[in-house]
């Protein structure tokens, strides 16, 4: 209907809709810093019919939609008393009805519609077996009444669901494939996603998922409070936790910590590429430390194996459990999972870096390319050397005897090479060892020329943001968050080295 045909009753509706939205829309505007310029039209307390000024009133909303992104909402609401029923009703009805609706109002919907049924759902109705009537029933102020039928493949969504419940840890609930695929078949409906039919069927999986989530991360929680309080009985006091976004030395108390803070309803936002990653590598790295003190029975501290590709978003942006399920919500997968045994690549350290002969005498610009490219094609050989069905999702490589880890997307891009993209990731994870291995000699005393390898990590900076540009620009949403993901990385490891060095 547009605003020239609105009677006086469908003038009042739409000024009390707009002002109950403004307040949410504005509180999202202040906290998050959109600067929006304010809509003096909602500002005023007059509600006024003339048809250009609702129209205005109208632009104002859709440029407010453009900026707004789904963890900011999802957090606003999740953390303030603006969570009502009737904001939540005319948030969806507002996502459902935009004229040109875009990805991000798909993921805004997949949010919206879960926490609604959450919110309204009667007591005890999420321990039964859920039907898709019930989950009906419960959207229908914002869906309208139940379908007369559903779509045939929303009955399929139970053997995703009996996956993830079967799943003990947040690992397997990534392994399980079962959140991708889900998430596939999202893409694959197209615009029948918007229909009432498919809305219900996705509602009830996100919900029945966000269950499972839950009952894994808390089964890893438990496992890492237990093996802290292992290692503390065998006199352990610290270990390095600098893959799971905390420091070298990390103390037992602080990593308990932490496995509190997850258990808090609230904290910073989440920006993509590390979701539970964090819980995942400090799982393992205190599994691997534990199983060697086991061995050994050791009573010291024991340098502990990398466990994991870190995010550089952990340690600035770490999300939250009751936020971390909204990757759920737009069946999202997780970033990276973590192999029981890691596969080591042997490369060999250069000599320009091992003899440390300073700027002066350090190689040229093209003995630097080549060296680079060199250790692309060292890492690019052994990966392609692991048979495919015992390649772990994580793979190990070793610099000059120094231990990193890179990430599942980073680990295809030598196996799958030949694009622009999977080149800027080749070079980047050589770049980032190489400033590793510089970084530990230097911290050991050993001659090094740690200024050299800043140098190669800069320079990919340089050019793994223009692939980030090139990304985002082809909407490859996927692509720019691993590439993003892999660019903070070595972003965080430049500022510990340019301080290492100074």
């Amino acid at each position: 209907m547009s605003t020239a045909t609105l009677n006086a009753v469908d003038v009042t509706t739409f000024w009390r809709v707009a002002r109950r939205l403004h307040s949410v829309y504005t509180e999202l505007d202040s906290t998050y810093e959109l600067e929006m310029p304010p809509c003096s039209e909602l500002e005023d307390a007059a509600d006024r019919p003339e048809p250009e000024v609702m129209e205005r009133v109208r632009q104002w909303f859709e440029q407010m939609d453009n900026r707004i992104q789904v963890w900011q909402l999802r957090q606003l609401l999740q953390s303030t008393s603006l969570q009502s029923e009737e904001n939540l009703r005319y948030l969806i009805i507002r996502h459902r009805e935009r004229p040109q609706k875009t990805e991000a109002d798909r993921e805004k919907l997949d949010f919206l519609l879960v926490q609604y049924f959450a919110h309204c759902a009667p007591h005890g109705m999420a321990e039964q077996q859920l039907a898709l009537d019930d989950v009906a029933n419960v959207l229908e102020p914002v869906l309208g009444a139940c379908p007369q039928s559903y779509p045939d493949w929303a009955p399929g969504l139970d053997d995703k669901l009996q996956l993830l419940n079967d799943c003990n840890s947040l690992e397997d609930l990534q392994n399980s494939g079962a959140l991708l695929e889900v998430r596939e078949l999202k893409l694959a409906v197209g615009d029948q996603y918007f229909e009432p039919g498919f809305l219900i069927a996705f509602t009830r999986f996100n919900f029945r998922a966000r269950r499972a989530f839950f009952k894994a991360m808390h089964l890893d929680l438990h496992a890492i409070r237990e093996a802290v309080n292992e290692l503390e009985q065998r006199g352990y006091n610290s270990i390095d936790c600098r893959e799971a976004g905390l420091t070298e030395n990390e103390s037992l108390d602080q990593v308990r910590h932490v496995v509190h803070q997850w258990k808090t309803p609230f904290r910073a936002p989440y920006s993509g590429g590390s979701s539970f990653l964090q819980l995942i590598l400090l799982r393992h790295i205190l599994q691997a430390t534990l199983n060697d003190a086991r061995s050994a029975g050791a009573a010291q501290v024991m340098p502990s194996i990398d466990a994991g590709a870190q995010s550089a978003t952990i340690s600035q942006q770490q999300m939250p459990a009751s936020a971390a399920v909204a990757d759920l919500d737009s069946h999202q997968p997780l970033p990276t999972s973590v192999p029981e045994q890691p596969v080591a690549v042997k490369i060999e350290e250069p000599a320009e870096i091992k003899a440390g002969n300073g700027a002066s005498t350090a190689a040229t610009a093209s003995e630097e390319e080549d060296y680079l490219e060199r250790c692309v094609a060292d890492i690019g050989e052994q990966l392609s050397a692991v048979p495919a069905k015992n390649s772990p999702s994580v793979s190990a490589i070793t610099l000059a005897g120094c231990k990193r880890l890179i990430a599942t997307w980073e680990a295809d891009a030598f196996i799958h090479s030949g694009t622009d993209l999977s080149r800027a990731l080749q070079r980047t994870v050589a770049a980032r060892t190489i400033l590793h291995v510089c970084m530990e000699r230097h911290r050991k005393g050993e001659p090094t020329d740690v200024s050299l390898a800043l140098n190669m990590a800069r320079n990919q900076v340089k050019e793994m943001e223009s692939q980030v540009a090139a990304a985002k620009e082809a909407s490859n949403i996927d692509a720019a968050v691993n590439l993003a993901a892999t660019t903070k990385r070595l972003l965080s490891l430049i500022d510990e080295a340019a301080k290492v060095s100074s």
